[in-house]
C-alpha cells in the first residue's frame, strides 16, 4: 500500500471515530443524560438506572444534595468491546468506570447494563464528588465499603435490621484501614477485604444515627484522621472502642443459623 492509498484511508476513517459519542442516541430521564451507542436499546434500562437512583439518593442526598437537580452522564455502549476501544479508556479489568474531574460528572458502562455495577459506579461517582469539592479523596475503605453496601442494597429489598455480610477472620481495624487490594493480591484476600470494608461501612450506616455519617465524612474531608472523626461525632474513645463495637454488632451466622432458629 503506497503513501497516498494510506493517508487517504486514515482521513476517510478519522471523522467517523472522532463523532463516535457524540453520534449516540441522547435521552433524558430524570436525573440522567443517557447516551446509548445501540439506538434500539431497552428502555428497561433507563428505569433501572432510575431505581438505582432511588435506593441511592436516600442514602447519599445529605452529602451531594445536588444529586437531586444534576443530572449525570451515563455512556452507555453497546458491547464491552467497543467500551474498551472508546475514548474513556477504562482499564482492562473493568465492568464499568467513572470521571468525576473539573466538574464532570460520568458513569461509563456497557450492555447488557449490569444493575450491580452501576448502584457501584454510581455510589462512587457521588462520593468523590463530594470530597472532590475539597480536592480531598476518600479512605479506600469507606469508599468501597459504602459502594458495596449500596450495590447489595439495590439489588435486594433488605430488612431494615439486615447488619451486613457475614465474615471469618477479619484483620485488626488498625491495619485494615490503612490497606488497599492491589492488583496481583489472592482473590480470597481480596474478597475478604471487601467484605470486611463493606462490614464496617454498614455498621457506621445502620448501627449509629444516620445523620452522624455525614458529619464523619465532612471530617475526614476536612483532613481528621479516622480515630479522630470517631470520637468527635461518634464518642469512641479510641480505635480500639470502635473495633469492639463493630465485632460486637456485626452479625456472626446467618438469619436461619441464629439462636432459637435451630441452634441447641
Amino acid at each position: 500500500m503506497n503513501a497516498a492509498v494510506l493517508s487517504l484511508l486514515l482521513l476517510a476513517s478519522a471523522p467517523a471515530r472522532a463523532q463516535t459519542e457524540d453520534a449516540w442516541t441522547r435521552s433524558e430521564t430524570a436525573h440522567f443524560t443517557i447516551h446509548h451507542e445501540n439506538p434500539g436499546a431497552a428502555l428497561g434500562d433507563y428505569s433501572r438506572i432510575e431505581q438505582v437512583y432511588e435506593t441511592l439518593h436516600g442514602e447519599l442526598w445529605s452529602l451531594v444534595p445536588w444529586m437531586a437537580t444534576e443530572k449525570t452522564n451515563i455512556y452507555i455502549y453497546q458491547s464491552v468491546d467497543s467500551y474498551r476501544l472508546g475514548r474513556f479508556h477504562p482499564a482492562p479489568w473493568s465492568g464499568g468506570m467513572l470521571q468525576t474531574a473539573e466538574g464532570s460528572k460520568t458513569l461509563v458502562v456497557f450492555e447488557p447494563v449490569d444493575t450491580g455495577i452501576v448502584a457501584h459506579e454510581l455510589t462512587h461517582l457521588y462520593f468523590h464528588a463530594y470530597f472532590d469539592e475539597k480536592k480531598a479523596s476518600p479512605p479506600s475503605w469507606l469508599d468501597e465499603g459504602l459502594a458495596a453496601m449500596l450495590q447489595s442494597q439495590a439489588l435486594s429489598l433488605l430488612d431494615p435490621r439486615e447488619k451486613g455480610p457475614i465474615l471469618g477472620t477479619t484483620a485488626p481495624l488498625a491495619s485494615f484501614l490503612k490497606s488497599r487490594p492491589g492488583q496481583d493480591a489472592p482473590a480470597a484476600w481480596v474478597n475478604g477485604w471487601y467484605a470486611q470494608a463493606q462490614s464496617v461501612a454498614w455498621f457506621l450506616k445502620r448501627g449509629h444515627i444516620d445523620s452522624g455519617f455525614p458529619d464523619f465524612c465532612g471530617k475526614l474531608r476536612d483532613g481528621e484522621s479516622v480515630e479522630s472523626a470517631l470520637h468527635e461525632v461518634y464518642g469512641y474513645q479510641d480505635l480500639a472502642a470502635f473495633e469492639a463495637a463493630w465485632q460486637k454488632w456485626r452479625p456472626t451466622k446467618a438469619p436461619g443459623q441464629l439462636k432459637g432458629s435451630g441452634d441447641r
